[in-house]
């Protein structure tokens, strides 16, 4: 009996634990089923997530896009309106006094934001600078290849006017800051802020006045130029190692006069000076090396052959024919050289990471010829350049 009765508690004990395994299935499988569930919701959302980023991102894009449109198209306008001042008002188109009945507000708006503010141009620089990108921020030695022609305007400026000039070596250029686009959307087309970045301090900011930006209350600029000759017959003057971008108007140019114009023990802060090579912190617009991609002699005859197509084209139209700065294609190629060893580029390029530069190829217009560049990544300090063809301009004025 005792034996009876304990096979029938190891019954019992069995049919207890049979309900409680059965109890642990059922527990087991609506855990089953809530983390299935948990699992989808969390896969859903992550598909969700994912739609929702990849929308915001392609709204961000179109967004980006039509503010960069609508910027050049703003730009565009602004140099359509800047060459019709130009042309209806200077002293190569006219006197500057028209006396028609035209909108006197919009004219009197116009002539505050346009370089007649000055009085008229008497010269029209062709520069090897055929854009503001590319252009040096100073004159002088830094490009000291590069080539400018003044063309005098000899109705207005009598032609001995230049009889003597041959005898210095340098002079002065006062000029308008023709290319700012800036101009309608300022107070009498002065400067935006008064503050302006400095690219030597990579962007950090001082007072527009204590700087030589473009961007001034008053659009004038003054650069020192090598007299390389005088033809006073023709009413030009070829200046070497100046800053002028094409088709600046100029207000004079008065010969350089050392024992007046140099001062010796004149003064400036340290970001200003010519950086010493091999000083501490060096030049921070200096580039290691330019050249030519591999081959490089064929990128070599594709530079030189798009420089000498562009006069070409130059000398096959009507009219008034601009000569090249550089008879030669090796001096133009040289000049290349020589304005690329300085980075031109924003300072928001040259100081940003290599994975967050907006552009992968640099494009600088010059006399011209559009030369296509890269850049190595950061500290190579290396620019490469892979292709030369004659500009076109297609209405995007972006600057690269």
């Amino acid at each position: 009996m005792p034996i009876k009765r304990q096979f029938r508690g190891d019954n019992r004990g069995g049919k207890d634990s049979s309900s409680s395994s059965s109890r642990e299935r059922h527990g087991f499988g609506r855990g089953g089923i809530l983390a299935v569930l948990i699992a989808v919701v969390i896969s859903e959302h992550q598909k969700w997530t994912k739609r929702m980023e990849k929308q915001l991102k392609e709204k961000l894009k179109h967004l980006e896009d039509r503010h960069k449109a609508e910027r050049n198209a703003v730009v565009r306008l602004q140099h359509q309106l800047r060459h019709k001042v130009l042309d209806a008002t200077s002293s190569f188109g006219g006197n500057g006094n028209d006396d028609d009945d035209g909108d006197e507000k919009t004219r009197s708006k116009t002539s505050q934001n346009s370089p007649q503010q000055f009085g008229p141009a008497i010269a029209r620089a062709q520069s090897c600078f055929s854009r503001r990108a590319g252009t040096p921020r100073q004159g002088g030695s830094l490009v000291a290849s590069a080539r400018c022609r003044l063309h005098f305007d000899v109705e207005f400026v009598p032609k001995r006017s230049l009889e003597g000039l041959e005898e210095y070596s340098h002079a002065w250029v006062i000029y308008v800051f023709h290319a700012n686009t800036n101009a309608c959307g300022t107070k009498n087309g002065g400067a935006v802020k008064a503050l302006v970045s400095v690219p030597r301090l990579n962007g950090e900011k001082r007072g527009c006045l204590s700087t030589r930006t473009p961007h001034r209350p008053r659009p004038v600029g003054l650069s020192l130029g090598r007299i390389i000759s005088v033809d006073w017959e023709r009413g030009e003057v070829t200046l070497g190692g100046i800053d002028l971008v094409d088709g600046t108007p100029v207000l004079d140019i008065k010969p350089y006069v050392p024992w007046c114009d140099s001062v010796p023990e004149a003064t400036a802060p340290k970001w200003v000076t010519r950086a010493i090579e091999g000083e501490e912190g060096g030049e921070p617009l200096a580039i290691g090396e330019v050249k030519l991609a591999s081959p490089e002699e064929e990128t070599r005859e594709k530079v030189k052959r798009a420089y000498e197509e562009r006069f070409e084209i130059d000398s096959k139209k009507g009219g008034k024919k601009r000569r090249p700065l550089y008879e030669n294609p090796d001096d133009f190629l040289a000049f290349v050289m020589d304005t690329l060893r300085l980075d031109v580029r924003s300072t928001r390029e040259r100081t940003a990471k290599v994975e967050e530069r907006k552009f992968d190829t640099y494009r600088v217009t010059l006399c011209d010829v559009e030369v296509a560049y890269v850049i190595g990544k950061e500290g190579d300090g290396v620019v490469t350049i892979v292709d030369a063809r004659g500009f076109r301009s297609t209405g995007d004025y972006e600057e690269r």
